[in-house]
């Protein structure tokens, strides 16, 4: 018995717990280790950066006991220092910016505090090599340059309130939350986008010597010249001509271009090189590691306005080779406010548009919907089916000079009636709803029919939206905010108004210089500062009063007339849907009058 009290005696020594004072000195050592490997490791910006991943962002956890939450972008890289000097390599993570990618979320937990956790997202500009960041965290965080470089932002710091957005220009960043250092990133600026004219003879061997070199990035952000080839910290620029003289270049060809390839520099007037092409230039767009993933030449304008640009062009991945491309733009009108909110704003608001446009129409296929073939979040742009016919506000074509009367007859109307709510209604039994039905989203020829087409304003079934286009916003939304879609209904009886000569094309109203101006922010139904609110509705009232004095006036004993009074009721409950409007088109084939 004593040896089995004296083992125990030796196994309670063994197992006898540290002091607090001894658990308080190691908790110490091992922060005071960290903060020395963090002080000791190489500053993000020092780091030499491959270009052939399209990474945007270096990230440095510094918090030990928290760290960034995976994501399917994030890849941790070895990386060596620009320094000759030091020769260890240093592991960040690296997140890549896909073509599907408008933006990337940093969460890092805290398990002990959840409503701790940092959370925000880094939106990237297609226009600039700025990134926005939205604080989505519940308490506010200090951001600071940690940058050198350059000397006028060095040191500046930024209190970011939950919900607040901030444009940051490339270079390292800190994030500090209650006191606590938790992440330091560097931005990066876009894979070089150097527009470079080269004749057809010289694109093969262009291309052939692009694969090659080991481009880099420099301490400066810049994506820089293989050292010993140009300099990198002066690469020779010039920027694209704006007034036509120096486009005359025969067979030209836009290229992306590796840092290694030897020439000058074409930086575009905008900084965005889709929105920079002139006609019958082309780029090649790599997908990473210096592979083409496609090309694409531009051919004739179609439309340009302040948040978009459409032309026809001819790309590798449709399968006519022959598509129409629409470039959302970030950047301001030149008239516009343009603060550093507005613009932030601005990106914000166009890359969730380009994102829900593009994943909306993925799910479409239907011959009365404008079909996709692909998209670009690095450009905001998306590249889709070719359509023959012009929308039905054409001035010229559908619309007619000096009455704004729709220029076609009654099977037109008939026509674009039947494909329409064909195609609308399989995008509502698809749980979808388009949201801006209206003459200038309605392609129409004669040969192929009626074509819907712009769906940047769709959403799911359910989900509430303040957009679209004022004259064809339904009654209920003044007092119940709906929309839905019953919204849908009501803008195409609007529209369907307008084809049968019953109004002139609504969104000449919207012109200050005609005479019976009437124009409303759809936003400003709901606004919270009364004058506004009472402006905005006062005038979608008495526009709502003209639709139902036309709508009263249709003759129900004419079968279109009836079909359009019943897409017109005030009531959203009474209203047709667009079910019943095809039944009656399609299943119940009596007279049309």
């Amino acid at each position: 018995m004593g040896d089995i009290r004296e083992s125990s005696g030796l196994s309670e020594d063994r197992t006898e717990p540290f002091s607090q004072t001894e658990i308080q000195a190691r908790l110490q050592r091992s922060r005071m280790e960290q903060l020395d490997a963090i002080n000791s490791a190489v500053p993000l910006d020092k780091l030499v950066v491959p270009l052939d991943d399209d990474i945007r962002i270096l990230m440095r956890p510094l918090a030990r006991d928290r760290t960034v939450r995976e994501n399917r972008n994030v890849v941790p890289l070895s990386l060596p220092a620009e320094t000759e000097e030091d020769e260890t390599t240093q592991q960040v993570l690296a997140v890549r910016q896909t073509d599907r990618d408008v933006n990337f979320t940093v969460s890092i937990p805290d398990y002990r505090n959840p409503d701790r956790r940092l959370a925000c997202i880094l939106f990237y500009d297609p226009s600039s090599d700025n990134q926005i960041l939205v604080n989505r965290s519940n308490v506010p965080f200090t951001l600071s340059r940690i940058s050198q470089e350059p000397e006028e932002t060095r040191g500046v710091r930024y209190e970011v309130n939950p919900e607040f957005e901030k444009s940051l220009s490339p270079g390292t960043w800190r994030i500090t939350m209650d006191g606590t250092d938790l992440l330091d990133f560097r931005l990066l600026e876009r894979r070089p986008v150097r527009l470079r004219a080269v004749s057809t003879a010289s694109c093969d061997s262009s291309s052939s010597g692009s694969g090659s070199g080991s481009d880099v990035v420099n301490s400066s952000g810049k994506r820089s010249f293989v050292p010993g080839e140009d300099d990198p910290a002066s690469p020779e620029k010039k920027r694209r001509p704006t007034n036509g003289a120096g486009d005359k270049k025969e067979d030209s060809v836009i290229m992306f271009v590796p840092a290694g390839a030897k020439g000058k520099e074409l930086v575009g007037a905008t900084g965005h090189p889709l929105l920079d092409m002139q006609s019958n230039e082309t780029i090649e767009v790599s997908r990473g590691a210096g592979l083409v993933g496609y090309t694409l030449t531009k051919k004739d304008p179609i439309a340009s306005t302040s948040l978009s640009s459409v032309f026809t062009a001819e790309y590798s991945g449709a399968p006519g080779r022959y598509v129409v491309a629409k470039v959302l733009k970030t950047t301001l009108p030149a008239n516009a406010n343009a603060n550093e909110g507005a613009l932030a704003k601005t990106v914000i608001r166009q890359a969730q548009t380009w994102l829900r446009e593009l994943e909306n129409q993925e799910k479409v296929k239907h011959k009365n919907i404008v079909q996709i073939y692909g998209g670009d979040a690095r450009f905001l742009s998306l590249y889709m089916e070719p359509v023959e016919g012009r929308d039905l506000s054409a001035r010229g074509v559908w619309r007619t000079q000096g009455t704004d009367l729709f220029a076609g007859d009654r099977s037109d109307a008939l026509r674009i009636l039947k494909d329409t709510s064909s195609g609308l209604h399989y995008l509502h039994s698809l749980r979808l709803e388009h949201n801006d039905i209206k003459p200038g989203n309605i392609l129409y020829s004669r040969e192929r029919g009626a074509v819907v087409c712009d769906m940047g304003l769709s959403s799911e079934k359910g989900a509430s939206t303040g957009g679209g286009t004022p004259w064809y916003v339904p009654p209920e939304y003044i007092g119940l905010r709906q929309r839905g879609p019953p919204s849908d209904v009501w803008a195409l009886g609007v529209v369907m108004l307008y084809v049968m000569r019953k109004i002139s094309w609504p969104d000449i109203r919207g012109d200050r210089r005609h005479p019976r101006h009437l124009y409303w922010t759809i936003a400003h139904v709901h606004e919270k500062r009364p004058n506004l609110q009472v402006t905005a509705v006062s005038q979608m009232r008495r526009w709502l009063s003209e639709v139902n004095a036309v709508r009263s006036s249709l003759d129900l004993n004419d079968k279109l007339e009836r079909l359009v009074h019943g897409m017109l009721a005030p009531n959203p409950r009474e209203r047709l849907t667009m079910k019943e409007i095809v039944n009656q088109l399609f299943v119940d084939q009596g007279p049309d009058r």
